[in-house]
């Protein structure tokens, strides 16, 4: 009855307009639950607390981002989950491709899609970049349920081998996170990183978690230690800064000091931990209509198109706009 219970209690079985964070009924239905999980043993309501925050809640895809993915060359990647949580599992990512030149590389954050940072695509096109976006496992068009940080990590790996060499990789959220790792593990070597509104330090999302399902101490630190075994890391290792290091690769963080969901702490803490890194703080943009607003893409596009000669079409256009200011 329990096992069935909890079943039910799926983030994916929820009405759409109820979540563990937003909706209260949900909240008190998800902290009974584990109360109840945990009243049978600790390892049942770890196990549980652990699927809860690993399961990510797909969203309708809004019309800005189908017309974006109508203009692009559609295929699939296969990816290899290599956590311990999911070894063995293999997945099939819907992926997708725009223009010609040097490959930049776009990564979505929890919950989100590759489209999602569709307001780069197009700049980053004319700027002489072809562009490659994916949907994680358990995200967008790619099927799965559940989804650690190192898969996602797995996934940035196998991509990036899959349509690189990488020029660039414009990541989001939970998305730099992944890139940080895939760093680390030797799978992604872009000279150009551009990482906004960064998921800096998984602890603290942890303990976000763990206060609005209702964890005491010990379960929560029962529970940090279950996911970190099963991102095949150690405790202290989600808090990503500590898997930087130096790097000579260059690392623009933009992030908003008004973001509420990832605080702008996580931005300057990983600017700080790079070798190579300019911050950059924007007010009013929060955590999603960052990745919209004119300016940020045209700071990503200029840092991430780096060193890339433009289309001769670009070259064309600029030299008329010269002439007509009566700058040749």
């Amino acid at each position: 009855m329990l096992s069935s219970t909890l079943s039910n209690l799926s983030p994916r079985a929820l009405p759409k307009n109820s979540t563990v964070v937003r909706s209260q009924t949900t909240m008190r239905l998800t902290r009974a639950a584990l109360q109840a999980a945990y009243a049978v043993s600790e390892d049942l309501g770890t196990s549980f607390a652990e699927r809860l925050f690993s399961s990510p809640r797909r969203h309708t895809r809004p019309e800005r981002e189908r017309q974006v993915l109508a203009a692009s060359h559609r295929f699939a990647i296969g990816v290899a989950l290599r956590s311990p949580g999911r070894r063995g599992e293999h997945r099939r990512v819907a992926a997708w491709r725009w223009g010609h030149g040097p490959t930049a590389l776009l990564v979505h954050g929890w919950e989100g899609r590759g489209a999602q940072l569709g307001g780069f695509v197009e700049p980053l096109v004319r700027a002489g970049l072809s562009v490659v976006a994916f949907d994680a496992p358990a995200h967008g068009d790619t099927a799965g349920h559940r989804l650690y940080l190192a898969d996602l990590a797995d996934c940035v790996v196998d991509v990036a081998r899959a349509v690189g060499p990488l020029h660039a990789v414009v990541a989001h959220s939970l998305g730099a996170a992944a890139v940080v790792m895939a760093h680390q593990r030797g799978g992604v070597d872009a000279r150009r990183n551009a990482m906004i509104s960064p998921n800096a330090i998984i602890s603290d999302a942890i303990a976000r978690f763990a206060r609005r399902v209702g964890l005491d101490d010990a379960d929560r630190a029962r529970f940090e230690l279950q996911l970190a075994h099963s991102n095949g890391v150690t405790v202290e290792a989600l808090g990503v800064e500590q898997l930087v290091g130096r790097r000579d690769a260059a690392l623009l963080v933009i992030h908003d000091r008004d973001d509420r969901e990832v605080p702008f702490t996580h931005g300057e803490r990983l600017a700080a931990a790079w070798c190579n890194a300019a911050l950059h703080a924007t007010t009013g943009l929060g955590h999603r209509r960052i990745l919209r607003d004119e300016a940020v893409i045209a700071e990503v596009v200029a840092f991430a198109a780096d060193g890339v000669a433009a289309p001769a079409s670009e070259l064309v256009r600029e030299v008329d706009r010269l002439l007509a200011q009566g700058g040749m």
